[in-house]
């Protein structure tokens, strides 16, 4: 027979023991998954198992495209190019808005420079064939002059040689405020030529990504 203090500890181990086995016999409801969930991410949000989805302008996510953008439209040599219109059903942007859509699109993305004889071509190309009445290009003011806000060289003009006041282009008429450059589709029955253009109107535009 036990003594009165041998069956206090043979008692305390017991309830020792009983409090084990109920803590232990829970654990296996705890996944990694859940234990996972319970840590906070980037910012401090939970990622509960949710895929990235990449933001575009207007807030409109690009989920399933890939990292940094949107699959282009086409391609040629080192450059992809975006059309805006075949993913907006036709929008039109002012000059800033259009810049925000291209660079929203991540990945390096950049209103469209031209800087060859054969970009030159194949961006009229594109504008006749879609039958568009004009685009937004990359070209911005510099002084006297335009220079490609994506870095390009500026050594290649497709200047119109008329305009609303039938000199040749560009002519700065709106109040000295045309500082974007547009491609314009025989708007002066002058074939598809470039116009310095005040920034406020809207067009559709082209997105450049150099590869």
């Amino acid at each position: 027979m036990y003594s009165p203090s041998q069956m206090k500890v043979v008692l305390l181990f017991a309830l020792v023991g009983l409090a084990a086995c109920q803590f232990f016999g829970r654990q296996p409801q705890f996944s990694s998954f859940n234990r996972f969930q319970g840590s906070r991410g980037f910012g401090g949000q939970g990622f509960r198992g949710q895929g990235f989805r990449g933001q575009g302008f207007g807030g409109q996510g690009f989920g399933g495209q890939g990292f940094g953008g949107v699959q282009p439209d086409d391609v040629r040599g080192r450059s992809q190019y975006y059309f805006s219109w075949r993913h907006d059903n036709g929008r039109k942007y002012t000059g800033g808005q259009a810049h925000g859509l291209c660079t929203s699109l991540g990945g390096g993305w950049q209103p469209v420079g031209i800087s060859s004889h054969d970009e030159l071509q194949y961006i009229n190309s594109i504008v006749g064939s879609n039958r568009l009445e004009y685009i937004w290009t990359g070209g911005v003011r510099n002084g006297p002059g335009f220079r490609w806000i994506n870095g390009e060289p500026f050594n290649v003009v497709g200047w119109s040689h008329t305009g609303g006041f039938g000199i040749p282009q560009p002519d700065n008429r709106e109040d000295g405020q045309e500082n974007c450059l547009a491609v314009l589709n025989n708007f002066y029955q002058d074939g598809i030529r470039w116009h310095d253009v005040g920034c406020h109107h809207p067009k559709a535009i082209i997105c450049e990504r150099h590869i």
